[in-house]
């Protein structure tokens, strides 16, 4: 036998929809998943949700905002323990579009404020088709 066989092995578990829309909101961090001209592309951002959707912020100029209007997307969000070998990973599934200013949240600070400098006004929902999720545990 071994090191491997000797690991005990955790069991994967769906998560309910409403655990994975609270997920989503103690997060900051997700990964964008969209298309460009040579495939699927995931980068970091940090983002808000606004209800069921997720709101982040990129600059005009980037090649990420001028594939995200109108587009299919994922978003994913995960927290993983390496030592104990779990987590929960949570993954929305679609559409993105630029948000006009009467459609962003009214409170400022419920709105996503970007950590990395420069410039970046746009911002992007992503509205769900599909929300799901699961979870890595030691049984």
């Amino acid at each position: 036998m071994d090191a491997y066989e000797d690991l005990q092995q955790a069991t994967l578990h769906d998560i309910p929809r409403s655990e994975c829309l609270q997920l989503l909101g103690l997060a900051r961090v997700g990964r964008i998943v969209y298309a460009d001209d040579q495939g699927p592309v995931a980068l970091p951002v940090n983002f808000r949700m606004d209800g069921e959707t997720v709101l982040f912020r990129v600059s005009p100029a980037s090649e990420m905002c001028l594939r995200l209007n109108d587009a299919e997307v994922s978003f994913q969000v995960d927290r993983l323990d390496d030592f104990h070998q779990t987590g929960w990973s949570v993954l929305v599934r679609g559409r993105s579009s630029y948000v006009e200013s009467a459609d962003l949240p009214a409170l400022e600070s419920t709105r996503p404020l970007p950590w990395a400098r420069g410039f970046r006004p746009v911002y992007v929902r992503v509205s769900p088709t599909r929300i799901s999720g699961r979870r890595l545990v030691d049984d």
